[in-house]
């Protein structure tokens, strides 16, 4: 990951925060805008003018901001160091490790043949 990335996502967190940001909070953003390179920065800057997200998370290769689909080459690209971009709504993109699918458990399994079983007799009737 970009070393970038985490400082966007922190300092996206604490412009949430508005005026509700303390002094010290507000000297951690400054902060944090010395350290980002001015190019990111500048880009970061346009998309909160336009209200758009600026850092989003990236699950399932769908983007957290704009909710669309990846290009195949931007999710094999994930593993890089490079700051990768949406195509569509132009925010920086963490990807998040994937979550291994769990398996369904003997109660939940139980309950939806329970389920089934009565809309089946509904259906019947």
């Amino acid at each position: 990951m970009n070393a970038s990335i985490p400082l966007l996502q922190e300092l996206q967190k604490l412009e949430a925060l508005g005026e509700a940001a303390s002094p010290q909070q507000r000297q951690r953003m400054t902060d944090i805008r010395a350290q980002v390179p001015v190019p990111v920065l500048a880009h970061y800057n346009r998309l909160v003018v336009n209200r758009c997200k600026p850092v989003a998370e990236v699950r399932r290769g769908i983007c957290g901001a704009c909710h669309l689909r990846l290009a195949a080459w931007v999710r094999q690209a994930a593993n890089d160091d490079d700051l990768h971009i949406c195509e569509n709504c132009g925010a920086y993109l963490v990807f998040v490790p994937e979550e291994a699918p769990t398996r369904p458990t003997a109660k939940s399994v139980r309950a939806k043949q329970a389920r089934l079983a009565l809309i089946r007799a509904a259906v019947a009737h």
